[in-house]
């Protein structure tokens, strides 16, 4: 009975050092304050002197969210950062929403990536 206690906690301690250590390397949160919501910013126009982004945030929970901010990571063709940048989202997100706003970037960039960074549910 000991040894499985043992084991069962060894699984729990290097499962949660695995769960945090990857959330560190994807740039990603697992806090309650951004688990139910996604952010895609695919969405790349050019602009006569810049790009512009579309940053969508949706929410997948049943609770809204206020002041949702998100990073933006801009990069050019050969995959360097170019920019990063953040914005926020002061309206309130309504349970089972979405928001979007434009976010110019520059005009070498030619993929981005983004990611929740905090947010305040109701």
């Amino acid at each position: 009975m000991k040894a499985l206690v043992r084991l069962l906690l060894f699984v729990l301690v290097v499962g949660g050092i695995g769960l945090f250590v990857l959330s560190k390397y994807n740039h990603t949160s697992l806090k309650p304050q951004t688990i139910d919501l996604t952010v895609d910013c695919s969405d790349l126009d050019n602009i006569l002197v810049t790009k512009a982004v579309n940053v969508t945030v949706k929410n997948l929970s049943s609770r809204s969210h206020k002041d949702v901010h998100v990073k933006i990571v801009a990069f050019d063709a050969a995959g360097k950062v170019v920019q990063e940048k953040f914005t926020t989202f002061s309206r309130t997100l309504p349970a089972h929403s979405l928001y979007d706003k434009p976010v110019t970037l520059p005009t070498t960039t030619k993929r981005c990536d983004c990611t929740i960074v905090d947010s305040h549910p109701e």
